[in-house]
C-alpha cells in the first residue's frame, strides 16, 4: 500500500499534457466527485488492429472497455456484445470520447480511483470484428491514465481521504484562504505544522511542543510546484510517530494546524483532526 501511495504522490507534482498519449481524461487536475471526460485518440494507438478498421470503416461505433479501478458499474457487456451505455461519442477523425462522475461510474472512493487510474481500451462492439483484415482484435492496446487529482479549495487539505496509519499521508496548506493576520503573506521557508496524535484506548502525544516545532525540518512545509501560496508535506503517520509509540500503539486520529517559523499566531490556530481506518 505504501507503494501505490508513493506513486500518487509523485505524480501531485506533474504537469499534464495529452500531446501524443493515446487517451487522456479533461479538466486535469482532476476530482474525483465531479464530471470528466476521457478522451481516446485512437490515431495514436500503435497496437491491434481498430486504428485500420476504423480508417477503413470510419462511421462503425468505437465503445469503452475498462477494468480500472474497476469494471464499471454497468458491466463492459461481453467481447462480442458490448454495453450500449459504454457507446462513446465521435468527436473526430479517430478521436472518442465518454463523459462520467468517476465514483458514480465505477463504484469506487476518490482515493482507490486516484491511485489506481483509468485502465481501458477502445473497441468495437464485437471485438471480433473484420477478422479477415488479418490485423488483430478490433481494440487498442491496453490504456492506463494516470490520474492527477485536483487541490481541494480549502485551507488545509488532506489525502487520501480514506486512509490508515501507514498510508502515505499528504497534507496541502493554500495560505491564500489564511484569516488569521500573523499567517498572511507566508514565505517558501516558514511553513510548519504542528502535530499530535492520538491513540486507540485514550492517550496521546505531541511530535514537538508549540515552540520547538520550527526546529524541526521535518515537520516543515514545502512550496507546491506551480501553485502559489500551496505548501505540502508528505509522510507517513505511523513512521514519524515510531520513536514516540514504543508500544506501537494504533494511531487513532491526528490534530495538526500550522505555524509560521518566529510568529505567534495571534489567535486560535486553524487546526483540523484527521482520523484514520482501524483494520484488525
Amino acid at each position: 500500500m505504501k507503494n501505490r501511495y508513493l506513486t500518487l504522490i509523485t505524480l501531485l507534482c506533474l504537469a499534464f499534457t495529452s500531446v501524443g498519449q493515446v487517451a487522456y481524461v479533461l479538466p486535469s487536475p482532476t476530482d474525483a466527485s465531479e464530471e470528466l471526460t476521457l478522451y481516446l485518440d485512437i490515431s495514436q494507438s500503435t497496437s491491434n488492429g481498430l486504428k485500420a478498421m476504423l480508417q477503413e470503416n470510419p462511421d462503425d461505433n468505437v465503445y469503452l472497455w475498462s477494468w480500472n479501478p474497476a469494471e464499471p458499474v454497468v458491466g463492459n457487456g461481453s467481447w462480442d456484445v458490448s454495453n450500449e451505455e459504454l457507446l462513446m461519442t465521435k468527436e473526430g477523425p479517430l478521436l472518442y470520447s465518454i463523459t462520467f462522475f468517476p465514483m458514480d461510474f465505477y463504484g469506487v472512493q476518490g482515493d482507490e480511483f486516484f491511485s489506481l487510474g483509468i485502465s481501458c481500451l477502445a473497441k468495437l462492439k464485437n471485438g471480433n470484428e473484420y477478422a479477415d483484415l488479418e490485423v488483430g482484435e478490433a481494440k487498442t492496446e491496453d490504456i492506463n491514465v494516470e490520474i492527477i487529482p485536483k487541490l481541494c479549495d480549502d485551507i488545509i487539505c488532506v489525502f487520501p481521504v480514506n486512509k490508515r496509519q501507514d498510508d502515505f499521508l499528504s497534507i496541502t496548506y493554500d495560505n491564500s484562504y489564511e484569516e488569521l493576520v500573523p499567517l498572511q503573506n507566508i514565505g517558501d521557508e516558514e511553513v510548519y505544522m504542528f502535530i499530535r496524535a492520538f491513540y486507540v484506548g485514550g492517550g496521546g502525544v505531541n511530535y514537538a511542543a508549540t515552540a520547538d516545532v520550527t526546529n524541526h525540518p521535518e515537520l516543515q512545509l514545502k512550496p507546491v510546484p506551480g501553485e502559489d501560496r500551496h505548501f505540502r508535506i508528505t509522510f507517513i503517520p505511523e513512521d514519524l510517530f515510531s520513536e514516540l509509540n514504543p508500544m506501537n500503539t494504533p494511531i487513532d486520529k491526528l490534530l495538526v494546524y500550522i505555524i509560521r517559523s518566529g510568529v505567534g499566531t495571534g489567535g486560535q490556530p486553524n487546526q483540523i483532526n484527521i482520523p484514520f481506518l482501524i483494520c484488525e
